[in-house]
């Protein structure tokens, strides 16, 4: 992945496409999870036939992993409430737009500056900024700019409490006595990234802003043109070639291989085809 990447895959971050069935989930659980209040705010209105944009489609990820492990539905409730209500309550998108406001680093410009306070006396905007910024969201964001870095949510089944790892230090702090008192599930969130990213590349006529035209090149050859094998190699060695197969889930492999590898600007696309259709693709980076 490029710079690119990162501007356009934030651009579509909030675009509600995905439905409960690309993630696996049958429509009675969804049902059921609605009826008892598990699943936040964001499934009970403004929804067509349940779409979900990239943070909701990856929370329903972790519901579903965290009640297949044996979390009762009456502590994913409360799970869900303190990880959307609650900063929604307590204004915590406000709280983010003033410490940018106020901050001495030069992170803004003051009509940056001048824009963000116009945004927090609208309060019509506010509300659905309120939905859409939190703790949780702001994880999701910090793992898609940092890829190689760990990002996970922590959480503890008896005492009902989480913590979302950023990489930054803070939460071995946070949950340090927590950590020596109770057991503690860690849900790492860059395969649900990943499992977002494979949904996109399976759709054949959307058109992914956010690839690179080499990247499309190797989507629309592994996934349409339906080889048995791939072989994605670099063309100095360094990165150990990717060889993709028809036993694999073909959208799955090459969403971790985008993630991955971050393919330098300037590369071009070697594309030699064998027998029984099949490829090798090396990028030439020099």
């Amino acid at each position: 992945m490029n710079d690119q990447f990162y501007i356009k895959f934030g651009e579509s971050f909030y675009e509600k496409y995905i439905l409960p069935k690309d993630l696996g989930l049958k429509s009675r659980q969804v049902s059921y999870w609605r009826e008892n209040k598990v699943i936040p705010y964001f499934f009970e209105t403004h929804q067509k036939h349940g779409r979900m944009n990239i943070p909701e489609a990856i929370w329903m990820m972790i519901l579903k992993e965290l009640s297949d492990i044996g979390i009762s539905t009456e502590k994913l409730k409360i799970l869900s409430y303190q990880v959307w209500n609650v900063p929604k309550k307590n204004k915590y998108a406000d709280q983010v737009i003033l410490k940018y406001i106020h901050s001495k680093k030069p992170l803004l410009s003051e009509t940056g500056k001048v824009s963000l306070r116009d945004t927090l006396a609208n309060e019509m905007v506010m509300d659905t900024l309120r939905e859409e910024i939190n703790q949780y969201t702001d994880m999701l964001k910090s793992c898609i700019a940092n890829i190689s870095q760990p990002h996970c949510m922590v959480y503890s089944p008896l005492t009902n409490e989480h913590s979302f790892l950023v990489n930054d230090g803070v939460l071995v702090k946070k949950l340090g006595s927590l950590t020596f008192d109770y057991p503690l599930i860690s849900i790492p969130i860059l395969g649900k990234l990943s499992k977002i990213i494979s949904i996109d590349l399976n759709i054949k006529h959307k058109n992914l802003d956010y690839l690179s035209d080499l990247e499309n090149q190797i989507r629309e050859i592994v996934l349409f043109k339906k080889p048995k094998i791939v072989e994605i190699a670099f063309d100095d060695g360094h990165i150990k070639p990717r060889v993709i197969t028809e036993k694999h889930v073909k959208q799955v492999e090459l969403a971790d291989f985008f993630l991955k590898n971050k393919i330098p600007k300037g590369s071009k696309l070697l594309i030699d085809p064998r027998s029984q259709h099949n490829y090798k693709l090396t990028l030439i980076t020099k």
